[in-house]
Protein backbone atom coordinates (compact mmCIF):
# COMPACT_ATOMS: atom_id res chain seq x y z
CA UNK A 1 0.00 0.00 0.00
CA UNK A 2 1.48 3.35 -0.84
CA UNK A 3 1.95 5.93 1.95
CA UNK A 4 -0.51 8.51 2.41
CA UNK A 5 -0.08 12.27 1.59
CA UNK A 6 0.58 14.44 4.53
CA UNK A 7 -2.65 15.99 5.04
CA UNK A 8 -0.70 19.13 5.67
CA UNK A 9 0.35 19.21 2.62
CA UNK A 10 -2.74 19.59 0.58
CA UNK A 11 -3.54 22.70 0.70
CA UNK A 12 -0.15 23.66 -0.74
CA UNK A 13 -0.35 21.24 -3.18
CA UNK A 14 -3.84 22.73 -4.47
CA UNK A 15 -2.24 26.10 -3.89
CA UNK A 16 0.60 25.28 -6.55
CA UNK A 17 -1.85 23.86 -9.20
CA UNK A 18 -3.78 26.99 -9.47
CA UNK A 19 -0.38 29.09 -9.87
CA UNK A 20 0.26 26.82 -12.45
CA UNK A 21 -2.93 27.20 -13.93
CA UNK A 22 -3.02 31.32 -13.68
CA UNK A 23 0.17 31.19 -15.81
CA UNK A 24 -1.78 30.11 -18.80
CA UNK A 25 0.57 27.12 -19.55
CA UNK A 26 -2.31 24.58 -19.18
CA UNK A 27 -4.62 26.20 -21.89
CA UNK A 28 -1.71 26.29 -24.71
CA UNK A 29 -3.28 23.37 -27.40
CA UNK A 30 0.64 22.29 -27.60
CA UNK A 31 0.34 21.77 -24.17
CA UNK A 32 -2.71 19.56 -24.15
CA UNK A 33 -2.08 17.56 -27.08
CA UNK A 34 1.73 16.75 -25.81
CA UNK A 35 -0.31 15.63 -22.13
CA UNK A 36 -2.46 13.75 -23.99
CA UNK A 37 -0.01 11.79 -26.48
CA UNK A 38 2.08 10.88 -23.76
CA UNK A 39 -0.77 9.71 -21.59
CA UNK A 40 -1.42 7.16 -24.43
CA UNK A 41 1.59 6.19 -25.37
CA UNK A 42 2.66 4.91 -22.03
CA UNK A 43 -0.71 3.08 -21.46
CA UNK A 44 -0.25 1.45 -24.74
CA UNK A 45 3.66 0.43 -23.92
CA UNK A 46 2.84 -0.13 -20.18
CA UNK A 47 -0.71 -2.56 -21.00
CA UNK A 48 1.18 -5.55 -19.15
CA UNK A 49 2.24 -3.83 -16.06
CA UNK A 50 -1.22 -2.21 -16.07
CA UNK A 51 -2.86 -5.43 -16.24
CA UNK A 52 -0.30 -6.82 -13.62
CA UNK A 53 -1.82 -4.27 -11.13
CA UNK A 54 -5.35 -4.03 -11.63
CA UNK A 55 -5.24 -7.66 -11.59
CA UNK A 56 -3.78 -7.77 -8.20
CA UNK A 57 -6.73 -5.58 -6.84
CA UNK A 58 -9.71 -7.18 -8.72
CA UNK A 59 -8.85 -10.47 -9.67
CA UNK A 60 -9.78 -9.49 -13.23
CA UNK A 61 -9.82 -11.88 -16.59
CA UNK A 62 -7.45 -10.82 -19.48
CA UNK A 63 -10.06 -9.53 -21.51
CA UNK A 64 -11.61 -7.67 -18.70
CA UNK A 65 -8.51 -6.01 -17.55
CA UNK A 66 -7.51 -5.02 -21.41
CA UNK A 67 -11.13 -3.33 -22.23
CA UNK A 68 -10.53 -1.26 -18.67
CA UNK A 69 -6.90 -0.16 -20.83
CA UNK A 70 -8.98 0.26 -24.16
CA UNK A 71 -11.30 2.78 -22.86
CA UNK A 72 -8.92 5.08 -21.98
CA UNK A 73 -6.70 4.91 -24.52
CA UNK A 74 -9.41 5.50 -27.04
CA UNK A 75 -10.46 8.46 -24.60
CA UNK A 76 -6.90 10.09 -25.26
CA UNK A 77 -6.84 9.24 -29.45
CA UNK A 78 -10.74 10.42 -29.32
CA UNK A 79 -9.49 14.15 -27.98
CA UNK A 80 -5.99 14.22 -29.71
CA UNK A 81 -8.56 13.45 -33.08
CA UNK A 82 -10.70 16.49 -32.10
CA UNK A 83 -9.14 18.55 -30.06
CA UNK A 84 -9.11 21.56 -32.50
CA UNK A 85 -12.69 21.03 -33.49
CA UNK A 86 -13.93 21.20 -29.75
CA UNK A 87 -11.38 24.18 -28.63
CA UNK A 88 -12.66 26.41 -31.87
CA UNK A 89 -14.87 29.60 -30.63
CA UNK A 90 -18.88 28.45 -31.68
CA UNK A 91 -19.75 31.48 -33.57
CA UNK A 92 -23.01 33.01 -32.96
CA UNK A 93 -25.95 33.43 -36.12
CA UNK A 94 -25.62 36.88 -37.30
CA UNK A 95 -28.85 39.01 -36.65
CA UNK A 96 -30.09 42.22 -36.85
CA UNK A 97 -28.35 43.46 -33.62
CA UNK A 98 -25.39 41.52 -34.41
CA UNK A 99 -24.87 42.71 -37.65
CA UNK A 100 -22.05 45.77 -37.32
CA UNK A 101 -20.29 43.81 -34.74
CA UNK A 102 -16.91 42.37 -34.91
CA UNK A 103 -17.19 38.99 -33.30
CA UNK A 104 -20.08 37.26 -31.16
CA UNK A 105 -19.19 33.94 -30.15
CA UNK A 106 -19.00 31.37 -26.94
CA UNK A 107 -15.37 30.44 -25.88
CA UNK A 108 -14.56 26.88 -24.74
CA UNK A 109 -12.26 27.94 -21.61
CA UNK A 110 -10.62 25.52 -19.40
CA UNK A 111 -12.23 26.01 -15.53
CA UNK A 112 -9.36 26.01 -13.63
CA UNK A 113 -7.85 23.84 -11.03
CA UNK A 114 -10.02 19.59 -11.04
CA UNK A 115 -10.10 17.38 -8.28
CA UNK A 116 -10.88 14.12 -9.82
CA UNK A 117 -11.57 11.37 -7.19
CA UNK A 118 -11.57 7.65 -8.67
CA UNK A 119 -13.46 4.48 -7.82
CA UNK A 120 -11.80 1.13 -7.27
CA UNK A 121 -13.90 -1.28 -9.18
CA UNK A 122 -11.79 0.06 -12.77
CA UNK A 123 -8.75 2.01 -10.82
CA UNK A 124 -7.37 3.27 -14.20
CA UNK A 125 -10.40 3.86 -16.26
CA UNK A 126 -12.20 5.75 -13.76
CA UNK A 127 -9.26 7.88 -12.75
CA UNK A 128 -7.64 8.15 -16.32
CA UNK A 129 -10.68 8.86 -18.20
CA UNK A 130 -12.02 11.92 -16.70
CA UNK A 131 -8.42 13.06 -16.27
CA UNK A 132 -8.08 12.43 -19.97
CA UNK A 133 -11.42 15.44 -20.52
CA UNK A 134 -9.52 17.32 -17.67
CA UNK A 135 -6.55 17.77 -19.54
CA UNK A 136 -8.27 18.25 -22.91
CA UNK A 137 -10.21 21.22 -21.84
CA UNK A 138 -6.84 23.02 -20.98
CA UNK A 139 -7.44 22.17 -16.96
CA UNK A 140 -5.04 21.54 -14.03
CA UNK A 141 -5.96 18.57 -11.85
CA UNK A 142 -5.20 16.81 -8.43
CA UNK A 143 -6.23 13.12 -8.46
CA UNK A 144 -7.39 11.20 -5.58
CA UNK A 145 -6.84 7.06 -6.94
CA UNK A 146 -8.79 4.70 -4.43
CA UNK A 147 -7.15 3.27 -1.73
CA UNK A 148 -9.18 0.31 -1.98
CA UNK A 149 -7.69 -0.75 -5.00
CA UNK A 150 -4.24 -0.45 -3.39
CA UNK A 151 -1.85 -1.77 -6.03
CA UNK A 152 -3.28 0.71 -8.76
CA UNK A 153 -2.97 3.31 -6.22
CA UNK A 154 0.36 3.02 -6.17
CA UNK A 155 1.00 2.00 -9.71
CA UNK A 156 -0.51 5.72 -10.26
CA UNK A 157 1.87 7.42 -7.61
CA UNK A 158 4.84 6.25 -9.36
CA UNK A 159 4.11 6.45 -12.67
CA UNK A 160 2.01 9.71 -13.45
CA UNK A 161 4.41 11.96 -12.50
CA UNK A 162 7.16 10.61 -14.70
CA UNK A 163 4.80 10.61 -17.72
CA UNK A 164 2.56 13.96 -16.94
CA UNK A 165 3.84 17.74 -15.85
CA UNK A 166 3.87 17.63 -12.48
CA UNK A 167 3.35 21.28 -11.92
CA UNK A 168 0.31 20.62 -13.63
CA UNK A 169 -0.82 17.20 -12.48
CA UNK A 170 -0.51 16.24 -8.94
CA UNK A 171 -1.83 12.42 -6.96
CA UNK A 172 -2.46 12.55 -3.67
CA UNK A 173 -3.20 9.44 -1.65
CA UNK A 174 -5.02 8.25 1.27
CA UNK A 175 -8.36 7.67 2.90
CA UNK A 176 -11.09 9.20 4.16
CA UNK A 177 -8.74 11.58 5.83
CA UNK A 178 -6.73 12.70 3.28
CA UNK A 179 -10.09 13.10 1.23
CA UNK A 180 -11.59 15.38 3.63
CA UNK A 181 -8.94 17.63 3.51
CA UNK A 182 -8.92 17.58 -0.27
CA UNK A 183 -12.21 18.33 -0.28
CA UNK A 184 -12.03 21.68 1.94
CA UNK A 185 -9.58 23.01 -0.37
CA UNK A 186 -11.00 25.29 -3.10
CA UNK A 187 -11.21 23.71 -6.73
CA UNK A 188 -13.09 24.82 -10.04
CA UNK A 189 -14.65 21.25 -10.49
CA UNK A 190 -14.94 18.06 -8.54
CA UNK A 191 -15.48 14.54 -10.28
CA UNK A 192 -16.61 11.73 -8.24
CA UNK A 193 -17.10 8.49 -9.40
CA UNK A 194 -18.35 6.01 -6.62
CA UNK A 195 -21.25 5.48 -4.25
CA UNK A 196 -24.76 7.78 -4.01
CA UNK A 197 -23.83 8.09 -0.28
CA UNK A 198 -20.42 9.41 -1.00
CA UNK A 199 -21.51 11.36 -3.59
CA UNK A 200 -24.09 13.32 -1.23
CA UNK A 201 -20.39 14.29 0.89
CA UNK A 202 -19.07 15.32 -2.36
CA UNK A 203 -21.69 17.63 -3.04
CA UNK A 204 -22.33 18.95 0.50
CA UNK A 205 -18.29 20.22 1.09
CA UNK A 206 -18.73 21.55 -2.80
CA UNK A 207 -21.46 23.66 -2.10
CA UNK A 208 -19.44 25.70 0.71
CA UNK A 209 -17.40 26.73 -1.93
CA UNK A 210 -20.27 27.06 -4.50
CA UNK A 211 -17.74 24.53 -6.52
CA UNK A 212 -19.47 22.50 -9.63
CA UNK A 213 -19.70 18.60 -9.52
CA UNK A 214 -20.01 15.89 -11.91
CA UNK A 215 -21.04 12.67 -9.89
CA UNK A 216 -20.96 9.31 -11.52
CA UNK A 217 -22.84 7.12 -9.35
CA UNK A 218 -24.57 4.32 -10.23
CA UNK A 219 -28.25 2.53 -8.97
CA UNK A 220 -30.25 -0.24 -9.89
CA UNK A 221 -30.11 -0.68 -13.89
CA UNK A 222 -33.21 -2.71 -14.62
CA UNK A 223 -33.62 -5.20 -17.63
CA UNK A 224 -36.97 -5.66 -19.28
CA UNK A 225 -36.99 -8.83 -21.38
CA UNK A 226 -40.17 -8.70 -23.68
CA UNK A 227 -41.81 -12.19 -24.89
CA UNK A 228 -40.46 -11.29 -28.51
CA UNK A 229 -36.65 -11.71 -27.62
CA UNK A 230 -34.20 -13.76 -28.95
CA UNK A 231 -34.03 -15.50 -25.52
CA UNK A 232 -31.02 -17.53 -25.87
CA UNK A 233 -29.04 -14.37 -27.27
CA UNK A 234 -30.64 -12.47 -25.22
CA UNK A 235 -29.53 -14.75 -21.50
CA UNK A 236 -25.99 -14.81 -23.25
CA UNK A 237 -25.53 -11.17 -23.25
CA UNK A 238 -27.34 -11.21 -19.69
CA UNK A 239 -25.24 -13.20 -18.14
CA UNK A 240 -22.16 -11.96 -19.67
CA UNK A 241 -22.77 -8.77 -18.67
CA UNK A 242 -23.66 -9.77 -14.71
CA UNK A 243 -20.60 -11.10 -14.18
CA UNK A 244 -18.05 -8.57 -15.77
CA UNK A 245 -15.42 -7.98 -12.74
CA UNK A 246 -18.04 -10.25 -10.69
CA UNK A 247 -20.81 -7.26 -11.20
CA UNK A 248 -18.97 -4.90 -9.86
CA UNK A 249 -19.88 -2.24 -12.56
CA UNK A 250 -21.75 0.60 -12.34
CA UNK A 251 -23.55 -0.28 -15.46
CA UNK A 252 -24.08 -4.10 -14.84
CA UNK A 253 -28.00 -4.85 -15.07
CA UNK A 254 -29.39 -5.37 -11.11
CA UNK A 255 -32.54 -6.73 -11.82
CA UNK A 256 -34.38 -8.15 -14.65
CA UNK A 257 -38.16 -7.82 -15.44
CA UNK A 258 -39.08 -10.15 -18.18
CA UNK A 259 -42.90 -10.86 -19.44
CA UNK A 260 -44.33 -13.70 -18.20
CA UNK A 261 -44.69 -15.74 -21.76
CA UNK A 262 -41.25 -15.84 -21.68
CA UNK A 263 -40.24 -16.15 -17.52
CA UNK A 264 -39.40 -19.67 -17.47
CA UNK A 265 -37.76 -19.73 -21.03
CA UNK A 266 -35.26 -17.23 -20.01
CA UNK A 267 -34.43 -18.07 -16.61
CA UNK A 268 -33.20 -21.89 -17.71
CA UNK A 269 -31.03 -20.24 -20.64
CA UNK A 270 -29.36 -17.60 -18.27
CA UNK A 271 -28.79 -20.56 -16.24
CA UNK A 272 -27.38 -22.61 -19.13
CA UNK A 273 -25.31 -19.55 -20.40
CA UNK A 274 -23.33 -19.01 -16.68
CA UNK A 275 -22.86 -22.44 -16.13
CA UNK A 276 -21.41 -22.62 -19.89
CA UNK A 277 -19.29 -19.70 -19.20
CA UNK A 278 -18.13 -20.84 -15.79
CA UNK A 279 -18.31 -24.48 -15.10
CA UNK A 280 -16.51 -24.29 -12.39
CA UNK A 281 -16.99 -20.09 -11.00
CA UNK A 282 -14.56 -20.48 -8.26
CA UNK A 283 -11.27 -22.08 -10.02
CA UNK A 284 -12.21 -20.06 -13.36
CA UNK A 285 -9.45 -17.48 -14.39
CA UNK A 286 -11.95 -15.74 -16.24
CA UNK A 287 -14.25 -14.87 -13.15
CA UNK A 288 -13.18 -11.97 -11.27
CA UNK A 289 -13.46 -12.39 -7.56
CA UNK A 290 -15.32 -9.50 -4.95
CA UNK A 291 -12.81 -6.73 -3.84
CA UNK A 292 -12.58 -7.13 -0.49
CA UNK A 293 -14.08 -9.50 2.71
CA UNK A 294 -16.04 -6.09 3.54
CA UNK A 295 -17.67 -5.83 0.31
CA UNK A 296 -17.83 -9.71 0.03
CA UNK A 297 -19.73 -10.27 3.17
CA UNK A 298 -22.14 -6.78 2.76
CA UNK A 299 -23.53 -9.48 -0.55
CA UNK A 300 -23.28 -13.02 1.47
CA UNK A 301 -25.75 -11.17 3.50
CA UNK A 302 -27.98 -10.02 0.79
CA UNK A 303 -27.74 -13.53 -0.76
CA UNK A 304 -28.62 -15.12 2.50
CA UNK A 305 -31.74 -12.90 3.32
CA UNK A 306 -32.76 -13.75 -0.27
CA UNK A 307 -32.23 -17.55 0.04
CA UNK A 308 -34.30 -17.39 3.48
CA UNK A 309 -37.41 -16.40 1.54
CA UNK A 310 -40.49 -19.26 0.61
CA UNK A 311 -41.62 -17.38 -3.05
CA UNK A 312 -37.89 -16.90 -4.26
CA UNK A 313 -35.72 -19.70 -5.67
CA UNK A 314 -31.96 -20.24 -6.43
CA UNK A 315 -32.11 -20.94 -10.28
CA UNK A 316 -28.11 -21.58 -9.92
CA UNK A 317 -25.29 -20.64 -7.71
CA UNK A 318 -25.69 -19.19 -3.58
CA UNK A 319 -22.22 -20.54 -2.68
CA UNK A 320 -19.41 -18.26 -1.39
CA UNK A 321 -16.12 -18.10 0.42
CA UNK A 322 -15.45 -15.35 2.61
CA UNK A 323 -12.18 -15.44 2.82
CA UNK A 324 -11.21 -15.81 -0.85
CA UNK A 325 -13.82 -12.68 -1.78
CA UNK A 326 -15.83 -15.52 -4.10
CA UNK A 327 -19.63 -15.51 -4.87
CA UNK A 328 -21.06 -17.81 -7.41
CA UNK A 329 -22.83 -16.16 -9.86
CA UNK A 330 -26.78 -16.40 -8.40
CA UNK A 331 -29.36 -16.03 -10.02
CA UNK A 332 -33.19 -15.99 -8.02
CA UNK A 333 -36.45 -16.60 -9.50
CA UNK A 334 -39.78 -15.56 -8.20
CA UNK A 335 -39.00 -12.23 -6.41
CA UNK A 336 -40.88 -9.58 -5.59
CA UNK A 337 -39.85 -5.76 -5.86
CA UNK A 338 -40.10 -5.73 -1.64
CA UNK A 339 -36.95 -8.22 -1.56
CA UNK A 340 -33.56 -8.04 -0.15
CA UNK A 341 -32.40 -8.00 -3.46
CA UNK A 342 -34.42 -5.21 -4.61
CA UNK A 343 -32.96 -3.14 -1.87
CA UNK A 344 -30.26 -1.17 -3.00
CA UNK A 345 -27.66 -1.92 -5.78
CA UNK A 346 -25.95 -4.96 -5.61
CA UNK A 347 -22.62 -4.26 -6.92
CA UNK A 348 -21.76 -8.26 -7.19
CA UNK A 349 -22.75 -11.61 -8.96
CA UNK A 350 -26.51 -11.84 -7.71
CA UNK A 351 -29.73 -11.12 -10.06
CA UNK A 352 -33.34 -11.50 -9.12
CA UNK A 353 -35.45 -12.13 -11.58
CA UNK A 354 -39.44 -10.45 -11.50
CA UNK A 355 -42.08 -12.18 -14.25
CA UNK A 356 -44.16 -9.12 -14.92
CA UNK A 357 -48.08 -9.02 -17.49
CA UNK A 358 -46.11 -6.75 -19.63
CA UNK A 359 -44.26 -3.71 -20.10
CA UNK A 360 -46.65 -1.54 -18.76
CA UNK A 361 -46.36 -3.45 -15.41
CA UNK A 362 -42.35 -2.87 -16.28
CA UNK A 363 -42.46 0.99 -17.28
CA UNK A 364 -43.98 1.17 -13.47
CA UNK A 365 -41.95 -0.59 -11.44
CA UNK A 366 -38.65 1.13 -13.25
CA UNK A 367 -40.72 4.76 -12.85
CA UNK A 368 -41.41 3.60 -9.28
CA UNK A 369 -37.40 3.77 -8.22
CA UNK A 370 -34.78 6.09 -8.25
CA UNK A 371 -33.73 6.76 -11.81
CA UNK A 372 -31.52 4.72 -12.97
CA UNK A 373 -27.84 5.00 -14.73
CA UNK A 374 -29.10 2.53 -17.50
CA UNK A 375 -32.03 1.01 -18.72
CA UNK A 376 -31.74 -1.94 -20.72
CA UNK A 377 -34.82 -2.96 -23.40
CA UNK A 378 -34.33 -6.67 -25.24
CA UNK A 379 -37.08 -6.59 -27.38
CA UNK A 380 -37.66 -6.80 -31.58
CA UNK A 381 -40.28 -4.19 -31.14
CA UNK A 382 -39.69 -1.05 -31.94
CA UNK A 383 -43.09 0.25 -30.67
CA UNK A 384 -42.28 -1.44 -27.33
CA UNK A 385 -38.79 0.10 -27.02
CA UNK A 386 -40.35 3.66 -27.79
CA UNK A 387 -42.72 3.04 -25.38
CA UNK A 388 -40.82 2.61 -22.45
CA UNK A 389 -38.01 5.17 -23.86
CA UNK A 390 -40.79 7.53 -23.72
CA UNK A 391 -42.18 6.83 -20.60
CA UNK A 392 -38.81 6.60 -18.44
CA UNK A 393 -35.95 8.36 -17.69
CA UNK A 394 -32.23 6.99 -17.01
CA UNK A 395 -28.78 7.82 -18.34
CA UNK A 396 -28.60 6.31 -20.43
CA UNK A 397 -30.20 3.36 -22.23
CA UNK A 398 -29.16 -0.07 -24.26
CA UNK A 399 -31.55 -2.06 -26.90
CA UNK A 400 -30.75 -5.58 -27.31
CA UNK A 401 -26.88 -5.56 -25.26
CA UNK A 402 -25.33 -4.42 -22.68
CA UNK A 403 -22.58 -2.34 -21.43
CA UNK A 404 -20.89 -1.36 -24.76
CA UNK A 405 -21.81 2.29 -24.63
CA UNK A 406 -18.31 2.98 -23.11
CA UNK A 407 -16.34 2.08 -25.92
CA UNK A 408 -18.51 4.74 -27.97
CA UNK A 409 -16.40 7.62 -27.85
CA UNK A 410 -19.41 10.13 -28.89
CA UNK A 411 -21.75 8.90 -26.37
CA UNK A 412 -22.12 11.10 -23.49
CA UNK A 413 -21.66 9.12 -20.51
CA UNK A 414 -23.85 9.93 -17.21
CA UNK A 415 -26.80 9.60 -14.69
CA UNK A 416 -29.58 11.62 -13.73
CA UNK A 417 -31.10 12.11 -10.23
CA UNK A 418 -29.82 9.33 -7.71
CA UNK A 419 -27.52 7.96 -10.66
CA UNK A 420 -25.40 11.06 -10.67
CA UNK A 421 -25.20 14.70 -12.65
CA UNK A 422 -23.36 15.73 -15.26
CA UNK A 423 -21.44 13.87 -18.13
CA UNK A 424 -18.47 13.05 -19.56
CA UNK A 425 -16.89 10.85 -22.52
CA UNK A 426 -15.37 12.60 -26.19
CA UNK A 427 -16.64 15.89 -26.18
CA UNK A 428 -18.98 15.61 -23.21
CA UNK A 429 -16.22 14.90 -21.31
CA UNK A 430 -14.74 18.56 -22.61
CA UNK A 431 -17.29 20.19 -22.10
CA UNK A 432 -17.73 19.01 -18.33
CA UNK A 433 -14.19 20.83 -17.94
CA UNK A 434 -14.74 23.69 -19.75
CA UNK A 435 -16.53 27.00 -18.79
CA UNK A 436 -18.81 28.59 -22.21
CA UNK A 437 -17.93 32.14 -21.98
CA UNK A 438 -19.97 34.28 -24.12
CA UNK A 439 -17.93 36.76 -25.99
CA UNK A 440 -19.56 40.13 -27.66
CA UNK A 441 -17.12 42.08 -29.56
CA UNK A 442 -18.92 45.58 -30.64
CA UNK A 443 -16.53 47.68 -33.06
CA UNK A 444 -16.05 51.25 -32.88
CA UNK A 445 -16.20 52.38 -36.46
CA UNK A 446 -19.39 54.80 -37.59
CA UNK A 447 -21.42 52.25 -39.22
CA UNK A 448 -21.23 50.52 -35.88
CA UNK A 449 -21.79 53.93 -34.17
CA UNK A 450 -24.77 55.04 -36.59
CA UNK A 451 -26.58 51.93 -35.46
CA UNK A 452 -25.80 52.54 -31.68
CA UNK A 453 -26.97 55.85 -31.75
CA UNK A 454 -30.63 55.14 -32.13
CA UNK A 455 -30.40 53.32 -28.47
CA UNK A 456 -29.53 56.87 -26.75
CA UNK A 457 -31.63 59.05 -25.56
CA UNK A 458 -33.76 61.25 -26.28
CA UNK A 459 -34.03 59.17 -29.74
CA UNK A 460 -34.46 56.10 -28.43
CA UNK A 461 -38.33 57.19 -27.32
CA UNK A 462 -39.20 58.54 -30.11
CA UNK A 463 -42.11 55.86 -31.34
CA UNK A 464 -40.48 55.98 -34.62
CA UNK A 465 -37.47 54.52 -33.51
CA UNK A 466 -39.53 52.73 -31.36
CA UNK A 467 -41.04 50.78 -34.06
CA UNK A 468 -38.00 50.72 -36.10
CA UNK A 469 -36.13 48.81 -32.84
CA UNK A 470 -39.55 46.22 -32.64
CA UNK A 471 -39.25 45.39 -36.06
CA UNK A 472 -35.49 44.67 -36.53
CA UNK A 473 -34.88 43.23 -32.80
CA UNK A 474 -38.33 41.27 -32.12
CA UNK A 475 -38.72 37.98 -32.64
CA UNK A 476 -41.63 36.14 -33.91
CA UNK A 477 -43.53 32.43 -33.93
CA UNK A 478 -41.96 30.40 -36.28
CA UNK A 479 -44.63 30.19 -39.15
CA UNK A 480 -44.11 27.88 -42.61
CA UNK A 481 -44.18 31.16 -44.76
CA UNK A 482 -42.31 33.11 -42.27
CA UNK A 483 -39.29 30.26 -42.32
CA UNK A 484 -39.61 29.97 -45.56
CA UNK A 485 -39.34 34.08 -45.74
CA UNK A 486 -36.51 33.34 -43.17
CA UNK A 487 -34.15 31.42 -45.48
CA UNK A 488 -34.50 32.91 -48.87
CA UNK A 489 -33.76 36.65 -46.50
CA UNK A 490 -31.22 35.57 -44.17
CA UNK A 491 -28.33 37.57 -45.40
CA UNK A 492 -30.26 40.21 -47.94
CA UNK A 493 -32.75 41.40 -45.24
CA UNK A 494 -29.86 42.46 -42.99
CA UNK A 495 -27.75 44.12 -44.83
CA UNK A 496 -30.35 46.22 -46.10
CA UNK A 497 -31.42 46.77 -42.85
CA UNK A 498 -28.22 47.73 -41.45
CA UNK A 499 -27.23 49.99 -43.87
CA UNK A 500 -30.59 51.59 -43.36
CA UNK A 501 -29.91 51.72 -39.78
CA UNK A 502 -26.37 53.25 -40.34
CA UNK A 503 -27.80 55.88 -42.55
CA UNK A 504 -30.50 57.03 -40.37
CA UNK A 505 -28.34 56.88 -37.05
CA UNK A 506 -25.81 58.85 -39.45
CA UNK A 507 -28.10 61.20 -40.48
CA UNK A 508 -29.73 62.01 -37.23
CA UNK A 509 -25.94 62.17 -35.50
CA UNK A 510 -24.97 64.98 -38.32
CA UNK A 511 -28.52 66.86 -38.93
CA UNK A 512 -30.48 66.61 -35.85
CA UNK A 513 -34.01 65.49 -35.77
CA UNK A 514 -36.46 66.55 -33.07
CA UNK A 515 -38.86 63.11 -33.03
CA UNK A 516 -41.67 64.11 -35.69
CA UNK A 517 -42.57 62.66 -38.62
CA UNK A 518 -42.50 66.10 -40.62
CA UNK A 519 -38.96 66.59 -39.81
CA UNK A 520 -38.07 63.05 -40.67
CA UNK A 521 -39.46 63.88 -44.18
CA UNK A 522 -37.67 66.79 -44.51
CA UNK A 523 -34.22 65.39 -43.43
CA UNK A 524 -34.34 62.58 -46.19
CA UNK A 525 -35.32 64.99 -48.44
CA UNK A 526 -38.39 63.30 -49.58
Amino acid sequence: MAPATPVGEIPSIVKYLHKTFDSNKTKSLAWRKDQLTRLYDFLVQKRELVAEVVSKDNGKSGWEVEAEVIVVINEAAHALEHLDEWAKPIPCPTTLTTLTDHKVETRLEPLGVACIIGAWNFPIQLTLGPLVAAIAAGNCAVIKPSEVAPASEAFLIEWLPKILDSSAIKVVSGGVPETTALLAQKFDIIFYTGSGNVGKIIMAAAAKQLTPVVLELGGKSPVYVHEDANIETAAKRLAWAKTMNAGQVCLCPDYVLVHKNVADKLVKAVVAALKSFYPHAQRSESYSRIINKQHTKRLTTVLDRQKALSHSKVETGGSYDIDSCFIEPTVFSGVHVSDPVMEDELFGPLLGIITVENENEAIGIIKSRDRPLSLYIISESSEVVNKILDNTLSGGVIVNGYLFNMLVGDLPFGGVGASGMGNYHGRAGFLAFSHQRSLLWKRHDFLSEGVQSLAYPTVASNPWVLSLFRAAVQKWKPTFVGKVVGKVSKWGVPVLVGWGLFALGKLVGEKGWDGSLEELVSLLGL
